[in-house]
Order: structure tokens, then sequence, then C-alpha cells
């Protein structure tokens, strides 16, 4: 469910669609086909960090063959970023760690920060939020990966109450 103030930046993003399909949904109160659209991925891409990802497609992820040489002394440090089986990617402390402990290891660093994303939905893209560190930025690619403040699928109810301020 959104807030207050993201209904209000949804409003504003559904008003803006002047000769596309929205405003024909709207004029017709298609609603359910509106929810539909704002759950469609975003198009041009929007990457973003995802909340969390498993030991597993980190260690899956690692570039064992090349940069293995590279990290093998920091293997006390993985271990730490990995302690509670999971990584956090959205943390720009966490992304800063991974950066340090695969400094010499650029491949793996870059295929872990790959795993770290996802694409975000037009609904979630509306509410993302510049990232910095490391594999951070405004969302226009993978390397450059956003945070989105809104996850998941917009409701019938979030629609709704859009529609309820126009």
């Amino acid at each position: 469910m959104l807030t207050d103030e993201q209904v209000v930046t949804l409003k504003d993003d559904m008003i803006t669609h002047e000769d596309d399909p929205v405003a024909i949904w709207l004029a017709q109160g298609r609603l359910n086909r509106i929810v539909a659209y704002y759950n469609e991925l975003a198009d041009p891409d929007v990457w973003v960090f995802r909340e969390s990802v498993s030991v597993e497609s980190v260690i899956t992820s690692m570039d064992w063959g090349e940069d293995y040489a590279a990290f093998k002394d920091d293997i006390p440090g993985i271990e730490l970023l990995l302690r509670n089986g999971v990584y956090y990617p959205e943390s720009e402390n966490a992304r800063d760690a991974l950066n340090t402990v695969f400094s010499s290891a650029a491949n793996t660093k870059q295929a872990i920060l790959t795993v770290c994303t996802r694409q975000a939905t037009k609904g979630e893209a509306l509410f993302i939020e510049t990232a910095t560190g490391p594999g951070g930025g405004d969302g226009s690619s993978k390397p450059n990966s956003a945070i989105a403040n809104f996850k998941g699928d917009i409701t019938l109810d979030d629609v709704r109450a859009a529609v309820a301020l126009i």
C-alpha cells in the first residue's frame, strides 16, 4: 500500500499521460488496466538493488578461476559480509565493504553487484532514489542501480486513492 505522499505522486504521473492508453483507461474508468500498467516492468529499464541476496547467489556469482588469487586472503571479510546468510546490497555500507573486500577482484565484484540488482516496475520506478557508493546511481543501468523506496505491486486501492485526487 502506498503512503499518502506516494498516492499524490501516482496521481501526478497518471495525469501526465495525455496521449497514451493510461489517459484512455482513466477516462473509461478501467482502473484494473491502470493497475496492470504500473505493475509492468519499466520501459526503458530501471534498475534497483534487491533488498537482500542469498549467500548461495553471491557465492555462485564469484569468479573463482580468475579472481580467487585476489580475494583468497579476504575470506574472513567475505564471511563477515555474509554472516547472516544474506547480503543486503541496498545499504551503502554493505556495498562499500564489498568494494573493499573485492578491491582487486573486479570480475567478482561486478558479478556480485549484478546479482544484487533487478528491474523495477513502472510503479516502483516512480519512487526510486539515486544510490551512492559502489554500483549506485540513477537506475539507468545495472552498474548504476538505484534504491526503490516502494517495493511490490501497485494495488487497485492505490489507483482508486490516486483517482480520487484528480
